[in-house]
């Protein structure tokens, strides 16, 4: 007997995100694109929709953005289109939030902590990541027996054609022949845009509820990332170590920056692989060595 396709709906489809995994997968599910500028949730039409694949969000801005717009789009509208869906007898959810629910940016001083699927969350000051997290809990009290919330936290992504707030390191990467980047203490999580869309397609497929962290193989030290660069850039940078003083005053001075190149973030992802069966399709050497490391937030 063959397998009957499953109509998946997507909001934010012309995203990265959306894109890509429209073009991975539109011969294995019914795709229905939804633009949610165009259309309020309540007037979507659900008819037949197995899964929701919820991607529009607004994401960090660059020149900033209101506190309150962040919680209008990333949490009201989130809910509106669940209270739709669940409305319409929609069976499954599938809601991207992100690794900034935690509440960390990294660490320059333990650099052997690791987060999980079940870490607590305490978002503060982010008003990104404290939109997406209560949206989770919004969604996880919709919950019930018909209705499968399934919750996907990436880390930052990379992959050709990615874009975001590590842009301008590419571009440091690009002019600077000499670097203080020869630093291998940290360790930072990544995901591969295939292993991220691979992922997904495994939470849809099995209809799985629960928290979800995609993840590659192996997270990467500051060093291991330039040289991914490097390689992408098809060039080579002289990496020298931070002098010591300069680095605790640049620490002080500009403590974002540090904590993002110096810094350590790491997950493991045990139970996410038990559930869904998942291992990275796109390997350390695939992905980093090949150079698809222009990496987005």
């Amino acid at each position: 007997m063959e397998n009957v396709k499953k109509t998946l709906m997507i909001t934010g489809a012309s995203g990265f995100i959306g894109t890509n995994f429209i073009e991975k997968y539109k011969e294995k599910y019914n795709i229905v694109p939804v633009n949610l500028l165009k259309i309020k949730p309540e007037e979507i039409e659900f008819k037949n929709v197995d899964t929701v694949l919820h991607l529009a969000a607004l994401v960090h801005q660059m020149n900033g953005a209101p506190r309150e717009k962040y919680f209008e789009v990333n949490t009201e509208l989130t809910r509106k289109v669940a209270e739709a869906a669940k409305k319409n007898k929609v069976k499954h959810f599938v809601f991207y939030s992100t690794v900034k629910v935690y509440g960390y940016d990294g660490d320059l001083y333990n650099h052997n902590f690791i987060l999980n699927e079940h870490s607590p969350c305490n978002p503060v000051n982010d008003p990104y990541g404290e939109s997406k997290w209560e949206a989770e809990k919004i969604l996880i009290e919709m919950e019930t027996d018909n209705f499968i919330v399934s919750v996907i936290r990436p880390p930052m992504v990379y992959g050709k054609g990615v874009k975001g707030n590590m842009e301008s390191l590419i571009k440091l990467v690009k002019r600077v022949p000499i670097l203080p980047f020869n630093y291998t203490k940290n360790r930072r999580s990544f995901v591969n845009i295939d292993n991220l869309l691979y992922l997904t397609s495994l939470v849809i497929d099995k209809e799985k509820d629960g928290i979800f962290l995609p993840l590659d193989e192996k997270p990467l030290s500051l060093k291991e990332m330039i040289e991914g660069i490097e390689e992408g850039l098809k060039i080579k940078r002289i990496k020298v170590p931070m002098i010591q003083p300069f680095f605790w005053i640049l620490t002080k001075i500009k403590p974002n920056i540090m904590v993002r190149l110096y810094g350590s973030l790491q997950f493991e992802n045990r139970e996410t692989k038990e559930k869904l069966e998942y291992m990275p399709k796109i390997t350390y050497k695939d992905g980093i060595v090949k150079g698809e490391i222009i990496i987005n937030d």
